[in-house]
């Protein structure tokens, strides 16, 4: 049986991923391929290896990615006319443009029955099982295909994210995006299932880890302003990193580091005010953070507890005091009123706005996310807001050890586990660094793990 929560948590991650990888493609189409950042040309001419370059070439094109996505939707919104051809719903494929925007009630059973035809092992027009002669695209592939009917009417028609829902004013009429119905979202969440049980893996968002959090927080501590001048098309490519200074880099090392330990969506984030947080002794010279949030998606009718955050000296990366504190200090620097928004609208290269009430925006927020990701040399396109939810319970399950029920408690999952796949979803995902090669699982020679900060022990049990 597929939940309304499933449903609604399949939704958002369809809205993400749409934005994420569109937004993107354009913002390389509008800088001309400069948004995602080549090497720098050296300055002397290279020792060519002949040899080398065959072998790299070789290992480049083991994996063929498609350029260009707005192309690649394109194609799929013409294969889907052409299906509501073939299954009589249209006289012919253009006739599907003409429909909008009186979108028909079934339209959505349309899109699914097109995917259906091309991913699933039942005949959309039988019933029953193809045969294995039949190809069957994987379902990477067909959330690809949904994606461009989301992006067809959410962006060429302009209904952004808005749910296909009955218009109370007109009954039988529906409005908003047709791509993010429960029908869509039913059948694609059942999709998933059924290939996870033959053996196929299912694409999510890269979750952040340890390792890029300490590369993230030593670049941002670490950087020198430098006056850069007018940030004309020239210096973005003669100096990429001049897209924020060190004001916006230490605001968003603390969304960072906030987002992935109390394992927060980015809305829930960037809503925070400085009158929800609490500096706190609680015991003499020890300090932490009191935080009580407003508002979570899990917790619309109140009863919210405290989030209550401690000092990490021996990772400064992962310490929430540390970043807290930093950035407090920072913004009465700067003579901040501290009384509203804690994250800022970023003004200009290096400023953030003085008025109390004007926060980041989600698009803010990840333009910058992405940039600094090319900071440090990772692409960012496997990424997105929920990265950090998704990594900061691995790293409470995998490096902190916390059982599964504490890490639900702590994340405002239910406790009764009335839906495990929400929590087993940001555990594991392929797209995610390996944590062990297979053939080391039971290799008794294998290098220990990082020391435990409580008892010292390096071994694979600590």
């Amino acid at each position: 049986m597929v939940t309304y929560e499933a449903v609604a948590d399949d939704q958002e991650e369809e809205i993400e991923s749409l934005m994420a990888a569109v937004d993107i493609e354009h913002k390389q189409q509008e800088s001309s391929g400069m948004y995602l950042r080549e090497q720098a040309e050296p300055s002397k001419k290279r020792r060519l290896d002949v040899d080398g370059l065959s072998k790299n070439l070789k290992t480049a094109s083991q994996n063929i990615v498609v350029s260009n996505t707005l192309s690649e939707y394109r194609r799929l919104w013409e294969q889907f006319k052409q299906f509501c051809c073939d299954i009589d719903k249209v006289q012919c494929p253009d006739n599907v443009e003409a429909l909008y925007p009186g979108l028909p009630a079934d339209f959505p059973e349309w899109i699914a029955m097109w995917i259906m035809d091309k991913a699933d092992d039942i005949d959309i027009f039988t019933g029953k099982a193809k045969e294995l002669s039949i190809s069957r695209v994987t379902y990477a592939t067909a959330q690809k295909m949904r994606a461009a009917i989301s992006h067809k009417y959410g962006r060429d028609h302009g209904l952004g994210t808005q749910p296909w829902l009955e218009d109370s004013m007109q009954p039988g009429h529906f409005r908003g995006n047709p791509s993010l119905s429960v029908t869509v979202s039913q059948y694609m969440i059942s999709l998933g299932r059924r290939k996870v049980r033959a053996g196929e893996v299912v694409t999510s968002a890269r979750a952040m880890d340890e390792q890029t959090m300490r590369e993230l927080y030593e670049y941002n501590i670490n950087f020198i302003d430098e006056d850069f001048g007018p940030t004309s098309n020239k210096r973005k490519i003669e100096a990429p990193q001049s897209w924020a200074g060190s004001t916006v880099r230490l605001m968003l090392q603390l969304m960072f580091v906030t987002a992935m330990l109390l394992l927060l969506r980015f809305e829930e984030v960037l809503r925070i005010t400085w009158s929800d947080v609490q500096f706190e002794y609680y015991q003499p010279r020890r300090r932490r953070i009191r935080l009580m949030l407003p508002f979570r998606k899990t917790h619309q009718y109140g009863g919210i507890v405290p989030f209550f955050l401690y000092e990490n000296p021996d990772k400064p990366w992962m310490c929430p005091v540390r970043a807290w504190a930093a950035w407090w200090h920072h913004c009465r620097r700067l003579g901040l009123n501290m009384n509203g928004y804690v994250f800022r609208k970023k003004m200009g290269r290096d400023g953030v706005s003085a008025n109390a009430h004007d926060g980041m925006t989600a698009d803010s927020f990840l333009e910058c996310f992405r940039n600094n990701l090319l900071d440090i040399g990772i692409d960012p396109r496997p990424y997105g807001t929920h990265s950090f939810r998704r990594g900061g319970c691995q790293y409470l399950a995998m490096v902190l050890r916390w059982p599964l029920r504490q890490i639900c408690t702590w994340g405002g999952w239910a406790e009764n586990f009335d839906n495990p796949g929400t929590i087993f979803k940001y555990l594991l995902s392929w797209t995610d660094a390996p944590q062990l090669q297979r053939e080391d699982y039971f290799n008794p020679d294998r290098a220990g793990s990082d020391p435990c900060t409580a008892c010292g022990r390096t071994c694979t049990c600590a």
